[in-house]
């Protein structure tokens, strides 16, 4: 059974991974040199993300180390390591526990033992491990992240209000959530900051995010 031992700036995340991983993995409270695989969950913070990762590398250099990719991408966060073929970028998000799928972004530089190992530990716990590229919001998210931009112009247009919006998507799509249900289920700040890395990454006006979304992701800061 594998050790590892999961860190972040967001406990509802950690307590999702560790929910999900119980029954497969030793779960450690302590990060010491025994430890096989680390989870970095920190999304958007980029300060926060790589002091982790630096004392993640100082307490056990050896071990692959798992990270949240969905606004800093896999390879930014290895240029910051000694070694960045122990890295590994995965799309951590609130709720990404109840998909059938979990998406992993290798880097060019990542170690294929290490893909090995991660793909193997969430295949246990039965999910289907997609390789993404390695880009803000890799697929799911990135095409998520699109939708709820798109409804909260419709919203802010006042061409429909947030009911009937989702429960038209629910209808017309069979998506499990309408795009600002979604949107508040997996945090309005984190789909701002999907989205202001893809605006960054790619330079599109379509990627440009829409006023009412901004205000939004402030007032949640605010009020957090």
């Amino acid at each position: 059974m594998l050790k590892i031992f999961i860190i972040g700036d967001s406990e509802k995340l950690i307590s999702e991974l560790s929910e999900l991983l119980k029954e497969k993995c030793d779960i450690c409270d302590e990060l010491d040199d025994t430890v096989d695989v680390v989870f970095e969950l920190t999304n958007y913070d980029e300060e926060m993300k790589f002091k982790i990762l630096n004392f993640i590398e100082s307490k056990n250099p050896r071990c692959a180390i798992a990270t949240s990719s969905i606004c800093i991408t896999a390879l930014q966060q290895a240029a910051e390591l000694s070694d960045p073929s122990k890295l590994i970028g995965i799309a951590f998000y609130p709720g990404f526990s109840a998909m059938k799928g979990i998406e992993i972004a290798p880097t060019k530089f990542t170690d294929e033992k290490i893909i090995e190992t991660v793909k193997s530990m969430f295949e246990e716990v039965e999910k289907q491990v997609m390789t993404s590229p390695d880009r803000p919001g890799m697929i799911a998210m990135r095409i998520v992240s699109m939708i709820i931009n798109e409804a909260y112009l419709v919203m802010q247009e006042g061409t429909s209000n947030k009911e009937d919006i989702d429960t038209a998507m629910k209808l017309g799509t069979n998506y499990p959530f309408g795009p600002i249900e979604w949107s508040e289920k997996l945090g309005v700040e984190l789909v701002y900051n999907i989205l202001a890395s893809m605006l960054n990454e790619f330079g599109e006006d379509r990627y440009r995010i829409t006023p009412l979304l901004r205000e939004a992701s402030i007032s949640s800061r605010i009020t957090s």
